[in-house]
């Protein structure tokens, strides 16, 4: 009877160890879950602050926002399954995530340029357009002005020619 309960308290403090250590295996691919998931989540926030700089300098992001879509789908899918325990597929769709925004602020930040850039050069296309027109109507009123002034001259010589006939 001794040997049964001896035996029963070592089969008892095995499983409690085997359990511990199951769950600490557990705890911590869930906090490797979770540190990933919150990752993909800083990047996805940093993205979208990134389409919206290149979007307010007048870049076309329709390609960035189906990049940073995809990327919401995954980190949906990955939190879905965090929540379901599913910490393995969590883990990867997380991973998923992440890599779709892979180059993401640099093709943001190149778009955001070649929008700065354009604008530049309407701006001084408009400057240049509107110089050359300046200049071109001054040119064409003098131009105008000195043939009237030889066709009907000036009133000095239209007095002279009243006060001679």
């Amino acid at each position: 009877m001794r040997y049964a309960q001896w035996s029963l308290e070592i089969l008892l403090m095995v499983s409690i160890i085997l359990i511990a250590l199951g769950l600490s295996g557990v705890s911590a691919q869930q906090e490797s879950t979770s540190s990933a998931i919150s990752a993909a989540q800083s990047k996805l926030l940093q993205c979208y602050d990134a389409a919206k700089a290149a979007e307010s300098s007048g870049a076309n992001i329709s390609q960035l926002t189906l990049r940073l879509n995809s990327a919401g789908l995954l980190l949906s899918q990955a939190e879905l399954a965090y929540s379901d325990s599913d910490f393995a597929s969590a883990q990867s769709l997380s991973s998923k995530s992440q890599s779709e925004l892979t180059s993401f602020l640099s093709d943001a930040h190149s778009l955001q340029a070649s929008a700065a850039q354009s604008r530049m050069f309407d701006f001084l296309r408009n400057v240049v357009a509107s110089v050359v027109g300046v200049i071109l109507a001054i040119v064409v009123s003098v131009v105008v002005w000195i043939r009237l002034k030889k066709k009907y001259g000036t009133s000095e010589e239209q007095k002279s020619e009243s006060d001679a006939v």
